[in-house]
């Protein structure tokens, strides 16, 4: 009796957890974000080192249980801050679909690129920064 009520209870949690990803992906998206999604689905790491080319694999496929991943891909995010912003608000978004070393594989992958492919986007923000 107690193994069916800790499957029901479980099962509840479940069907929570999944009712909570639904919703927020049916909720409506601002049209500056959903142009984003319209960008490059993918990046080309073949050059990138192989714990790079890991951690691509990993943003690629957590990223893309709640949207596109050009979404990512092509935002106007760059600086580590924005990045470290975006991952945590993501994760907190999917509940238990993104563990913390997939946060910060996913975080590291994308401070990472931002460097190398938004290099002048990068720059030009961190030129604008305020200084401490």
């Amino acid at each position: 009796m107690k193994r069916i009520a800790a499957i029901l209870v479980l099962g509840i949690i479940a069907i929570g957890g999944l009712a909570r990803i639904v919703r927020a992906q049916d909720a409506p998206v601002d049209p500056r974000i959903l142009a984003y999604d319209k960008g490059p689905a993918k990046i080309d790491v073949s050059k990138y080192s192989a714990d790079m080319q890991a951690k691509y694999k990993v943003f690629a496929k957590k990223c893309a249980n709640c949207h596109t991943i050009a979404r990512a891909i092509n935002s106007e995010f760059a600086t580590e801050d924005e990045w470290e912003r975006y991952v945590k608000r993501m994760m907190r978004k999917s509940g238990t679909l993104i563990s913390a070393d997939e946060g910060k594989q996913i975080f590291e992958f994308l401070a990472y690129d931002s460097k190398l492919r938004k290099k002048a986007l990068y720059d030009k923000k961190m030129a604008e920064a305020p200084k401490n």
